[in-house]
């Protein structure tokens, strides 16, 4: 194994415990020593790959959202037929909060520094800018396929992702409020439907 892949595995080892230790104990409440232990090295070593805590955490940022992005693009990358499509991009979407919990809860906990630090707010924007156009994408060709009705493609995008982000959310907050599959089908049917030709603007 090259340096290189030794550098790219360690910082991956390194992002994966800090995205571990904020779901633990928060955004504010983890200590370097926390991710040193639960990533088995040394404090020193995470100083090697990352200057400082703001840059670890750009670095949990860009990770957790890639992986989803990732995820979606392989789940994609064969279907044709623009409904199929959004359906995938919506389970995948609520499948993250449910299996992988700390990716909201590192969302939750980043969002509360938006207002402190113009990074964390660009980095935010930026992610929201993939996903949404990942469902404008999709959007957009069913629209010129003549599947979907003639929305704007970003504007559709952006409500669906915050179809996701709203009942996410209310989940996380209680698990009581609703049952998670049938919200997930229910929001998946209304979705498509706000999409399909002969429906009302």
């Amino acid at each position: 194994m090259s340096k290189a892949d030794v550098a790219a595995e360690r910082k991956e080892q390194i992002v994966r415990a800090t995205v571990d230790c904020i779901a633990k104990f928060g955004y504010h409440n983890f200590s370097m020593q926390d991710v040193a232990r639960s990533a088995g090295v040394s404090k020193g070593i995470i100083h090697y790959y990352f200057l400082n805590k703001d840059e670890l955490m750009m670095s949990v940022l860009d990770k957790v959202a890639g992986d989803i992005e990732q995820v979606l693009q392989a789940d994609m990358a064969t279907i044709e037929d623009p409904v199929r499509k959004m359906e995938i991009f919506v389970n995948v979407c609520f499948d993250v909060v449910r299996n992988t919990r700390e990716y909201y809860q590192v969302n939750m906990d980043f969002w509360t520094q938006i207002n402190q630090k113009d990074e964390v707010r660009s980095v935010i924007a930026r992610h929201y800018a993939k996903f949404r156009e990942t469902a404008a994408a999709v959007v957009r060709q069913g629209v010129e396929a003549g599947k979907f009705r003639p929305v704007d493609p970003v504007q559709y995008g952006s409500f669906v992702i915050a179809v996701i982000d709203g009942l996410s959310l209310q989940w996380l907050f209680d698990e009581r409020v609703f049952d998670y599959d049938g919200m997930v089908r229910v929001a998946r049917q209304l979705v498509i439907e706000g999409l399909l030709p002969g429906r009302q603007a």
